[in-house]
């Protein structure tokens, strides 16, 4: 089992072995999905997260800049999908 302390603003590190066993980089997401019943979170990740928007909206001018707030609710939302295909 591995610790994690959350800061002040609630953010936490992922350890060192956590990451290389589950072949964490940057630019990874975490998704996480909360069992309030049994109080545990399971945390998924997705690697190369954008891939899954890449071709799907045809407009050059969805830049990540412009649709910043948007873009982790698509994402979220691609990452269930994949969840309740397999």
């Amino acid at each position: 089992m591995e610790l994690s302390r959350v800061s002040k603003k609630f953010l936490i590190n992922v350890p060192a072995r956590v990451r290389r066993a589950l072949g964490i980089e940057e630019g990874d997401l975490l998704a996480w999905d909360v069992d309030e019943e049994k109080r545990i979170a399971i945390v998924r990740v997705v690697k190369n997260p954008y891939r899954a928007l890449h071709g799907k909206y045809r407009d050059l001018r969805l830049t990540y800049d412009v649709v910043e707030e948007s873009v982790d609710e698509l994402l979220l939302r691609e990452v269930e999908d994949a969840s309740d295909r397999s």
